[in-house]
């Protein structure tokens, strides 16, 4: 855990199969700014965090969507 407000994980495996967690909630900057963050963590370090700027935070999403629908294009299968 980072210690982000409203802190929420999902744990999964990176491309070569290692445990990772991908952690997105609230923390400040070192200005004092609230702001949403995401961050992917291996079993053996903490990785980089990167904000997500509200005015991209569709965009965020809309480029999980079309890379599920990429995949589904791809293999024949659709995401369940």
């Amino acid at each position: 855990m980072r210690g982000w407000n409203k802190e929420r994980s999902v744990k999964t495996v990176d491309s070569t199969g290692r445990t990772v967690r991908i952690t997105t909630g609230l923390t400040t900057t070192v200005q004092g700014d609230l702001v949403v963050a995401i961050a992917i963590d291996s079993q053996v370090a903490a990785g980089p965090s990167a904000i997500i700027p509200v005015a991209d935070r569709m965009r965020l999403i809309n480029n999980l969507h079309a890379s599920f629908d990429d995949q589904a294009r791809k293999t024949g299968r659709r995401p369940s």
